[in-house]
C-alpha cells in the first residue's frame, strides 16, 4: 500500500510543463535502468559467489524502483506494465531465495533478461505508436549514449556469469567494437554540439575511459569498478539529459 501511495505521489508531482519530452525521456531510460538493473542483478545474484557486496542490490532496488515510477507516469500501458510486473516478482523471488538454493539464480536470472527485452521492446513499441513521445533532435544524442554505455555494462556481466546460452542476450565480438567506436565518436559529438555542459561530459568520458579496456576483456572475474563507474556514467547522462529538457520547457 505505502509503495502504490508513494508511486501515485510521484505522478501528480511530474512536472507538467516538460509534456511529452518528459515521458520519451522516460521511455528511453526504461531501456538504460532496465539494463543496469539485469546486471546488478548478475552481480548479486551469481551463485558462484559466496559474500555478494550489498551495493548491488541496493543498487538494483533502485534501478527497479525508477523503472516503476516511470511506468506509472507513462500511464501503465501493458506493453510496459506486463513485464515490470514479471521483472518484480523475480527479482522478489531471487532476493527471498536462500542463499542455500542459489544454483537456481541462473535460471530466474534469465527469465529476469527475458521480461527486460520484453520491456525494451514495449518501450519501443509505445514510442512508434505515439510520435509525439520520441526524443526531441537535442536529447537523442544523451538518450543513445546513455543506452550504448548501459548496453556495454549488461555485456561485461554477461560474459562473466554461470548462464547457459547466454548468446540470446550477449554482443558479437563484432559487435562490441562496434559499439565502442559509436561511444567514443558520439562523445566526440556532445562535447563538440555542447560544451557549456563540457565539465560534465568530461567527468561521464573519464568514467568510461576508467574502465574501457576492461570492458574489452571477455573472460576473467567481475570488477566492481566497471559497474560503479559505468552506472555513474549512465545516470549522469540521463540527468543532463533531464536539465536539457527542463531548460527547452
Amino acid at each position: 500500500m505505502r509503495t502504490t501511495a508513494l508511486l501515485c505521489l510521484l505522478y501528480l508531482m511530474s512536472p507538467p510543463a516538460w509534456g511529452d519530452g518528459r515521458s520519451a525521456q522516460q521511455l528511453s531510460e526504461l531501456g538504460s535502468r532496465s539494463r543496469l538493473l539485469c546486471a546488478s542483478a548478475m552481480v548479486y545474484f551469481n551463485p558462484q559467489d559466496r559474500s555478494p557486496d550489498p551495493r548491488s542490490l541496493s543498487a538494483a532496488f533502485y534501478h527497479l524502483n525508477t523503472l516503476e515510477t516511470h511506468v506509472v507516469q507513462l500511464g501503465q500501458p501493458d506493453p510496459l506494465a506486463q513485464p515490470l510486473r514479471a521483472m518484480k516478482r523475480l527479482f522478489t523471488e531471487l532476493d527471498r531465495l536462500p542463499r542455500a538454493q542459489r544454483e537456481r539464480y541462473p535460471e530466474l536470472v534469465r527469465q529476469l533478461l527475458v521480461e527486460h527485452v520484453q520491456l525494451r521492446q514495449g518501450a519501443d513499441a509505445h514510442a512508434r505508436a505515439h510520435r509525439d513521445l520520441l526524443a526531441t533532435a537535442s536529447l537523442q544524442p544523451f538518450n543513445a549514449q546513455s543506452q550504448a554505455l548501459a548496453s556495454l555494462l549488461l555485456d561485461y556481466q554477461l560474459h562473466r556469469y554461470p548462464l547457459p546460452d547466454k548468446a540470446d542476450f550477449a554482443l558479437t565480438p563484432a559487435q562490441l567494437q562496434a559499439l565502442d567506436a559509436a561511444i567514443e565518436q558520439r562523445f566526440d559529438s556532445l562535447l563538440a554540439a555542447y560544451s557549456t555542459h563540457a565539465e560534465v561530459l568530461v567527468k561521464v568520458r573519464g568514467n568510461y575511459r576508467f574502465v574501457r579496456a576492461e570492458l574489452q576483456q571477455r573472460k576473467g572475474r567481475a570488477q566492481g569498478g566497471a559497474e560503479f563507474y559505468l552506472s555513474r556514467a549512465v545516470l549522469d547522462l540521463d540527468e543532463l539529459a533531464l536539465t536539457l529538457l527542463g531548460k527547452q520547457g
